[in-house]
């Protein structure tokens, strides 16, 4: 079981450095913006109806291409988890009972809070990757 929680919370921390690496909030938060404009666009009381249905169309197709581009970079970001569930149990490693066991969720919550910790007290002290990088 313990082998099992190592596996889910490496593949849990991979999802979530792919997450933030690949900017997948940051692509719904566009998304809700492309929203927030057509519906601005679409609620213009001077604007004539053939603007706005010429506009509803283009805006439509943003809108579908933005939410195509959020919804794959979140279902590609989500890929190490789903192995590490999907390829456990044919290596003999149950990841799909250690996903039920409460203490086991508990254990990989609290390896991530400290490592969430660790990072943030990296980043505050300057010890991070940008420091690496100076040039000074």
């Amino acid at each position: 079981m313990i082998a099992a929680a190592l596996v889910l919370a490496g593949a849990l921390l991979a999802t979530l450095h792919l997450v933030r690496r690949w900017g997948v909030l940051r692509r719904f938060a566009a998304l809700g913006l492309a929203g927030r404009r057509a519906l601005r666009v679409l609620a213009r009381r001077r604007a004539s109806d053939c603007w706005k249905e010429r506009a509803a169309r283009l805006l439509a197709i943003h809108l579908m291409g933005r939410s195509l581009v959020a919804g794959g970079a979140l279902a590609l970001a989500a890929l190490p988890l789903a192995l590490a569930l999907s390829l456990g149990p044919q290596l003999g490693v149950p990841t799909t009972a250690a996903l039920l066991d409460p203490l086991v969720r508990l254990a990989i919550l609290v390896a991530g809070i400290c490592l969430a910790f660790v990072r943030f007290a990296l980043a505050r002290s300057g010890a991070g990757r940008r420091a690496r990088l100076s040039p000074a």
